[in-house]
């Protein structure tokens, strides 16, 4: 279960109320990075979207846990969080979702909001829309349907058989 990722956005805000409506969340600013806003499911889940200003790059701690710390959200030997990233890389992170929105829902959110999002079929075992945050950063994003199809696909036994691997 994802517990909450964060994604990198030129408008944080406007970037997290579309995944606010994708979650029915609730939408607020994310005080531990600068500029940073945060969707968080009502659902009582505990899923969340951290969506952080497109320049926001994480950086290895150093040393070992039991340090002073820096700040209340800052400790040594913690991920870094600055604002040093480069926004126009792109990157083989990609986080999946589901939502109860249909495709055609969240598609056209994704447009909505200027990114490319495209309702997609894999290879015929679920489906799902790639959104494309700012047009660089992949969410794969489940409808209903797709989501009870990819859960009983990926299984180790199920998924194992179809990529030729034991289970």
């Amino acid at each position: 279960m994802i517990a909450h990722f964060s994604i990198p956005a030129r408008d944080p805000r406007s970037a997290a109320e579309v995944f606010g409506k994708l979650i029915d969340g609730a939408v607020m600013p994310f005080p531990v990075v600068d500029g940073a806003w945060v969707a968080i499911a009502r659902d009582g889940s505990g899923v969340g979207v951290e969506v952080v200003p497109a320049t926001t790059a994480h950086h290895m701690g150093q040393g070992e846990a039991g340090a002073a710390a820096q700040g209340p959200f800052v400790m040594p030997w913690e991920t870094q969080i600055r604002q040093d990233g480069d926004e126009t890389s792109a990157s083989g992170f990609h986080v999946a979702m589901t939502s109860p929105l249909s495709a055609e829902e969240i598609v056209a959110l994704g447009r909505a909001a200027g990114w490319r999002a495209v309702h997609c079929d894999r290879g015929g075992v679920f489906d799902l829309v790639e959104l494309w945050v700012d047009n660089r950063s992949l969410v794969e994003v489940l409808p209903p349907e797709g989501a009870r199809r990819y859960r009983d696909f990926y299984r180790p036994e199920v998924a194992g058989a179809m990529f030729g691997q034991p289970a």
